[in-house]
């Protein structure tokens, strides 16, 4: 799917939620091909609580901070829902019986794939189309300070 160049930070970790939730999908239904994902559910934990907090919580608040005055009504109420239950998955997911655990991260594997697939065929295409020009170059710059460039920072604080 074509993307503008504006939104592209947060397709690109788009892609990078949709392996987490292939990854979690895959173990959890016990394939031996889960593209690396640990197999057990302390490692899969992990794996959702990194990505959680490393990237979602900040990919988050900017789609709702720089998008969310451009959006419609519904669609600004399901992304922030949306958003709040994958955060509540990934916190059930670390307490309880390791059935409960299993589920919540079923569940979060599974909204977020949904997620993130809404937000690229709809959410995106409706942003492109009714966000104007200079603001979308706004957004972009935004987006690479906070995404990107913080990214690049962070990898190399940990060198």
């Amino acid at each position: 799917m074509k993307r503008s160049s504006e939104l592209r930070p947060l397709s690109a970790e788009h892609h990078q939620a949709l392996l987490v939730a292939f990854q979690l999908k895959k173990s959890l239904e016990g394939h031996a091909e889960s593209a690396g994902a640990p197999k057990d559910v302390p490692g899969l934990i992990s794996l959702a609580r990194r990505f959680h907090e490393k990237v979602f919580l900040s990919h988050a608040a900017a789609e709702e901070e720089l998008l969310g005055r451009y959006l419609t009504a519904p669609d600004m109420r399901r992304l922030e829902y949306e958003h709040a239950e994958l955060t509540q998955h990934a916190q059930a997911a670390r307490t309880g019986s390791v059935s409960a655990q299993r589920a919540a991260l079923a569940a979060f594997a599974d909204l977020l794939e949904r997620h993130v697939r809404w937000e690229e065929r709809e959410l995106f295409e409706y942003a492109e189309a009714h966000v104007d020009h200079d603001a979308l170059v706004a957004i972009g710059g935004e987006l690479e300070k906070r995404l990107v460039l913080a990214g690049q920072n962070a990898r190399g604080a940990r060198r």
